[in-house]
């Protein structure tokens, strides 16, 4: 198979990302696809830059944002509630044949890296770019035109997750990730409590 047929038909599977739907919602009211998803997190990883306390290579953590999740071209995304222990570890097998997959296209080690690098979260490249993953979260939370749907998750899953002071420790690694965080909860917090009348605070413990 010649280079360009490897590198077309890797273009038509990242092409997926377009139409791979995720839970969140936007100010539209339609679900995000996976591909916006990675797309604001690359332009919210350059916004941040000039604010980072930790040195970071800004073209490793763009590379992160546009690989973390590109397996779900092929493995497809699962909300995060409805993941046991044993579907985390179907999906990741399943993950990893993707990316095996991708790599034979690609013929370099750069989808598999970037894949383990992410998965580790050991450099301070992988760290910020998963602080960036849930913040995007969080940040479609915000702006859905509709957040109902999130209260329909059970014990409301999302909230807890997103927005409890035990989960949000995470966000003290860069200070200006934490405090933009702490400026989404506020909105969340008002929305929750003007449009469901919904106490949000019983989630912070």
């Amino acid at each position: 198979m010649t280079t360009a047929k490897r590198l077309t038909d890797f273009f038509c599977i990242a092409e997926k990302l377009e139409t791979e739907k995720r839970l969140t919602r936007t100010s539209s009211g339609d679900n995000q696809v996976v591909a916006a998803h990675s797309w604001n997190m690359a332009i919210m990883a350059l916004a941040v830059k000039p604010y980072l306390t930790h040195d970071v290579n800004m073209e490793r953590v763009l590379e992160l944002c546009l690989l973390h999740d590109l397996p779900e071209a092929i493995a497809h995304d699962i909300p995060l509630h409805e993941q046991t222990e044993s579907i985390k570890k179907q999906k990741y097998i399943n993950e990893q044949h993707a990316v095996d997959n991708i790599t034979s296209l690609l013929q370099t080690d750069l989808m598999k890296s970037g894949f383990d690098e992410y998965e580790a979260k050991q450099t301070p490249e992988a760290r910020l770019v998963k602080l960036l993953d849930v913040l995007d979260t969080g940040i479609q939370h915000m702006c859905a035109k509709d957040i109902t749907y999130i209260t329909d998750c059970e014990n409301s899953f999302y909230w807890k997750l997103f927005f409890s002071n035990k989960y949000t420790s995470m966000f003290d690694y860069e200070p200006i990730i934490q405090d933009i965080y702490k400026e989404i909860r506020s909105r969340v917090i008002d929305r929750l409590k003007q449009e469901q009348n919904i106490n949000a605070e019983i989630f912070f413990n």
